[in-house]
């Protein structure tokens, strides 16, 4: 396994990760330094939000390209596809991966009982309020007792779900045939691990190939295969969280081996495997 510093100077990324564990969900937080590193598009299961401190991120988000200079916040809702490329005198973020059912939960205390999860179709917020806001809580999120780094944490998403964040809807607005698209995803999430063809999906769906691919690859932004391969790779990244061991981890998200994994993981996240599972917990 390479060292962090080795995989910084192969990459030219420096990236720390801290885990926060609130119930039975983690809120992972983040802190990177990027020069020459691109992220391909890709989502994750969690809400992002990420804090630019230096440079500029330029991202693709629902099919827009954007651009977020320091002192300005990129979100990501669960599910979405997005990109991430740092301008060329790099680019320097803190980010945090929040459990959806978090900021459902959050929402439901703000809008008197609402169940629908908060969207950010933005992708890029000029807020000062919000930034600073998040800024407080990564100062002093290692530091702090519990009670004043939950209450910056909820200071900080209150502001931008109340703010910021409208009702989620279930389907995409340029999503075609979105019912199709969620049965092939359903499919593709239930057989994680497994060798999926197009034959399966016909059989699963009832539907032609090309009509589930170009309605999967128009709700989702990815077709079928490269969506199973980031599937694969978010759950893998939770069962290294929980302690299982890299190469089960592999083993039982459908990659060949550990390089496989390890290979598509650095391509993904920007750290390796390893930067994960030896990432300090914050009680």
């Amino acid at each position: 396994m390479a060292s962090l510093a080795e995989f910084e100077s192969r990459t030219g990324a420096h990236t720390q990760c801290w885990r926060i564990q609130d119930r039975d969900e983690i809120l992972w937080v983040r802190r990177a330094d990027v020069r020459h590193l691109a992220f391909p598009r890709h989502f994750h299961d969690d809400y992002t939000v990420g804090l630019v401190v230096r440079g500029a991120n330029r991202f693709v988000y629902r099919r827009r390209s954007l651009v977020a200079p320091a002192g300005t916040l990129c979100l990501a809702d669960p599910g979405e596809i997005h990109t991430g490329e740092a301008d060329l005198d790099g680019w320097s973020y803190w980010t945090l991966q929040i459990p959806a059912g978090m900021l459902t939960r959050l929402r439901g205390d703000l809008d008197e009982g609402s169940e629908a999860p908060p969207d950010f179709p933005v992708g890029v917020i000029e807020d000062p309020r919000a930034v600073a806001r998040l800024a407080a809580f990564f100062r002093v999120f290692r530091a702090a007792d519990p009670l004043e780094r939950e209450s910056r944490l909820l200071a900080a998403l209150g502001h931008l779900v109340q703010v910021h964040g409208a009702e989620r809807a279930r389907d995409r607005p340029h999503a075609v045939e979105p019912g199709l698209a969620r049965s092939v995803r359903d499919y593709l999430a239930d057989h994680l691990a497994e060798a999926v063809t197009l034959s399966d999906l016909e059989q699963a769906t009832g539907a032609g190939r090309y009509r589930l691919l170009r309605a999967f690859a128009r709700a989702y932004g990815l077709p079928p295969h490269a969506w199973l391969v980031q599937a694969r790779l978010e759950r893998a990244h939770a069962l290294i969280a929980r302690g299982v061991g890299i190469c089960a981890a592999a083993s039982e998200t459908g990659f060949a081996d550990q390089p496989h994994l390890t290979r598509l993981f650095k391509r993904a996240y920007g750290y390796t495997p390893g930067v994960l599972a030896r990432s300090p917990q914050i009680f």
